[in-house]
């Protein structure tokens, strides 16, 4: 029975550590849209030069998870947690990665470029920091139908994402710089697959409950 409880509180402990490692996505993905909107190249570089510290948080969550499930040999719901946390962390690091590129590609705006297309831009990335928030808080309650509803604004994102896209490359070549027009595309995209991952992580919250994955997308 010490056995058994003890490794529960390793499978809270390992929630806990996940819910930390969340906390520290959205503050950099608070961090990044700060940035973007005041075009603070300084706050772009320690984003970038930081990200390390996020994949060494993702290293220790695999080598926690892996430990204990080659020494307690978990089944069923234990083991569903388990690998869940494994994924959401993947999923979780990989955000990092792509706030990463949003750093390096908006280095490169001017901050008076194509400024309609910038607050449209805003406009993803919101839906996109809240969508991880609910995402972390669907995982953190175990609540299926927060869940379920992070597919919906994703579906919001993809169409912000889309008219970005038509819009920018409407514009005529003599009136912009092409060189703006594809940074631009390219943090939409970014941002666009931020959302992914949110609607990734609700998945595996559907997972951890019911054992079956089912695509909200």
């Amino acid at each position: 029975m010490a056995v058994r409880e003890s490794f529960h509180s390793q499978l809270d402990l390992v929630k806990q550590q996940l819910l930390e490692m969340g906390e520290r996505i959205e503050e950099v993905l608070h961090d990044m849209m700060q940035a973007f909107t005041s075009s603070d190249m300084h706050a772009m570089e320690h984003i970038i030069s930081h990200d390390y510290e996020i994949n060494q948080l993702e290293l220790g969550m695999h080598n926690q998870v892996t430990l204990l499930i080659s020494r307690q040999q978990p089944v069923a719901t234990d083991l569903r947690k388990l690998i869940v946390a494994l994924k959401i962390s993947s999923d979780l690091e990989r955000v990092a990665d792509l706030v990463v590129d949003i750093a390096k590609q908006s280095k490169r705006i001017k901050q008076n470029s194509l400024l309609t297309f910038q607050v449209k831009i805003l406009g993803m990335f919101t839906i996109a920091e809240e969508m991880i928030h609910q995402s972390l808080q669907a995982f953190k309650n175990t609540d299926i139908l927060l869940a379920q509803k992070i597919a919906m604004m994703d579906d919001k994102v993809d169409s912000l994402y889309g008219e970005l896209i038509r819009e920018l490359f409407k514009l005529d070549d003599a009136y912009i710089e092409v060189d703006q027009v594809t940074q631009l595309a390219f943090i939409g995209r970014y941002i666009e697959r931020i959302a992914d991952y949110a609607t990734n992580i609700a998945e595996w919250v559907v997972y951890e409950v019911n054992g079956k994955h089912f695509d909200l997308n």
